[in-house]
């Protein structure tokens, strides 16, 4: 039988029909490799934690306990509710179950909730096993009497639509150094803190207040009706006024920042273009973010964005910010552009294994096969784990065919 073949016939095999919408969830990972840490008010798979099939009858089912991972389409605007949504996107968690979880834009996580959006610059938690980022409330924007929607995405963003006493558009777009809420019609700003503010002042720039909290960090907030928050109580901010337009929020990584972010502070990110054109054995791609307003945009780069950035106009004054993913770093400019080597891409490895080597993979797959579950009921019942599940046997599968052992390739 060719590979291709039983491949298919091992999905087949270990099709599901409860993982139709969704087959990953941030809830406990994602493709960012980021895990929010919270107080736990669900049941979840503990941090560091290692999961293997054998176990799941007897722990599965406290793990995902209420989790359905399951698509709400009530999150959803009724044109988008219809069609096809990305599995496995980076923003799934807005429309997974109740849509409570945080999404990670770098270098914020935010939280889209009815009647408020909440912020926060995650910081590091780690042990010798795992990295993960750290989730607070560093701001929470009261929305009362508003419910929420996603209306629209693209590669690099999400929009967020409030609809009710208060109407706001939040445009989440991946890099973003500022987190943004638009208010459509005039309302007054409530935000709140779980931290102390110690400190509030007006910034040089109209419209912007410099807020500093008891954990150390300090925020540039800008709003674009040029008023100027003052302090209400020991952890809240308030507009004297009701005013409409943006306001957005900034970590200060460094007092050097404030200037190059009051530039950037009417230049708002709601989305981007990205292209991809392949040759033979490399690929150019390019980011063409999609702006709102005048002035420099700054957006952040990941690590695997700086090695080869063509066109970057660094922006190291700003100071740089943490994610689990590695230092992000802050550049200027609406068009960011690189090239990549694309390798050859094939079920096999590039180059066989020596003889030694041949031996020693016959012995650890036939392991690994061996331990595989016989009994399809033992396998997750969620989409996430099941994918994993699947995946590894798959690998097994792929594994034993190159070292010829189709017992085991079959057993898997």
């Amino acid at each position: 039988m060719p590979l291709s073949d039983r491949i298919r016939k091992l999905a087949q095999k270990f099709a599901s029909p409860h993982e139709a919408h969704v087959s990953g969830s941030s809830r406990v990972g994602s493709e960012e490799t980021e895990c929010a840490v919270q107080p736990a008010s669900k049941t979840r798979m503990a941090l560091g934690e290692a999961w293997s099939a054998s176990d799941s009858r007897t722990v599965m089912g406290e793990r995902v306990g209420a989790n359905s991972y399951k698509v709400n389409t009530e999150l959803l605007d009724a044109r988008l509710a219809t069609t096809p949504i990305p599995t496995n996107t980076w923003w799934q968690n807005l429309i997974v179950e109740c849509g409570d979880q945080p999404i990670v834009m770098g270098p914020y996580m935010v939280k889209s909730l009815n009647e408020s959006v909440v912020v926060c610059a995650p910081t590091e938690m780690h042990s010798n096993t795992f990295v993960a980022s750290a989730w607070h409330d560093d701001w929470r924007m009261d929305m009362a009497g508003s419910t929420r929607r996603v209306v629209a995405y693209d590669s690099v963003s999400v929009t967020v639509r409030y609809e009710g006493s208060t109407l706001a558009t939040v445009p989440l777009v991946k890099g973003a150094v500022f987190a943004t809420i638009v208010l459509n019609t005039q309302t007054v700003v409530r935000l709140s803190t779980i931290h102390a503010i110690i400190g509030v002042d007006a910034g040089d720039a109209p419209g912007s207040t410099i807020v500093q909290l008891n954990n150390g960090s300090t925020w540039l907030i800008w709003c674009e009706s040029n008023v100027v928050l003052r302090q209400c109580g020991m952890s809240g901010l308030e507009s004297p006024i009701p005013m409409q337009g943006a306001v957005r929020l900034a970590l200060v990584a460094t007092p050097s920042a404030i200037p190059a972010l009051l530039s950037a502070s009417t230049a708002i990110p709601i989305g981007g273009d990205v292209s991809i054109n392949a040759t033979n054995d490399s690929a150019e791609f390019a980011i063409a973010w999609k702006v709102r307003g005048p002035g420099s945009l700054l957006m952040c780069a990941q690590p695997h964005h700086q090695h080869a950035l063509e066109n970057a106009e660094w922006m190291d004054d700003v100071g740089s910010y943490w994610s689990s993913k590695g230092t992000l770093r802050v550049a200027q400019g609406t068009n960011w552009q690189w090239s990549e080597s694309i390798e050859p891409i094939g079920f096999a490895g590039h180059a066989e294994p020596s003889a030694e080597h041949t031996e020693k993979l016959r012995e650890l797959v036939a392991i690994d096969a061996r331990a595989l579950p016989t009994d399809l009921h033992a396998l997750p019942p969620d989409p996430y784990f099941f994918g994993k599940a699947l995946a590894r046997a798959a690998r097994i599968a792929l594994i034993a065919d190159e070292v010829d052992d189709s017992h085991s390739r079959d057993m898997a």
